[in-house]
């Protein structure tokens, strides 16, 4: 699966007093499309550890822009797709968008795989991302 996607209302929980999304409530779904698009692929947390040896894929850049706002009961859909391979790193695209309407906001994450490293002062290691990981997001 090369892109996910989903719809969802925004909520209460998601808006500042105005009623407008607050800005780190995007990052939370960018966060979440991201594990749903790797589970999607066979590739969530626990198969990335027990398949390849793996902790996890932790940011190391991020970014958003903008374009309109989305406010509470908004009716929303978030498209998300790996839009580059790197030899360490890979980018995941984000794209909001009202329903029937425009664009919300769009946004990135450059994140990498990591490994375990007892000798590494953070514990873990980024590694090069395996062959194995980027075939199972070809249709």
């Amino acid at each position: 699966m090369r892109t996910w996607r989903a719809r969802f209302f925004v909520a209460w929980s998601h808006c500042d007093a105005a009623g407008i999304v607050y800005y780190p409530h995007a990052y939370v779904w960018f966060d979440e499309a991201t594990e749903n698009l790797f589970r999607a692929n066979r590739l969530g947390y626990p198969e990335l550890e027990s398949e390849l040896g793996l902790s996890g894929m932790p940011l190391i850049e991020t970014g958003a822009t903008y374009r309109d706002p989305c406010r509470l009961g908004d009716e929303v859909e978030i498209e998300t797709r790996v839009g580059d391979w790197g030899k360490r790193s890979f980018l995941v695209r984000h794209v909001v968008r009202h329903v029937g309407g425009a664009v919300a906001l769009e946004g990135f994450e450059r994140r990498v795989l990591v490994a375990p490293d007892p000798g590494h002062p953070k514990g873990m290691r980024a590694v090069e991302i395996p062959a194995s990981v980027i075939a199972r997001f070809v249709d």
